[in-house]
């Protein structure tokens, strides 16, 4: 049963994606363009939206956990102004 991904990202964000998925697949696909095989990205793109939803989110929250992660002091004087 084929399911319809939805991106709730900005284009941005979209274009970004993009980019990380191209230095990253390994589709076969002919000299003609006829694609061969589907490398598990973009499989996972076209199939999986609570992946697409999770990086995402991951993606947006990155900053913030970096900033916990490794200056604590700072993320708690954040949480207290």
């Amino acid at each position: 049963m084929p399911t319809s991904v939805l991106w709730h990202g900005s284009q941005t964000e979209a274009l970004e994606l993009l980019q990380a998925l191209s230095r990253n697949c390994s589709c076969v696909v002919t000299a003609e363009g006829v694609r061969l095989s589907t490398c598990a990205p973009h499989q996972m793109l076209s199939s999986d939206q609570r992946a697409i939803d999770g990086l995402l989110f991951a993606r947006r929250i990155a900053a913030r956990l970096r900033t916990e992660e490794f200056h604590p002091s700072q993320s708690r004087l954040a949480a207290t102004s």
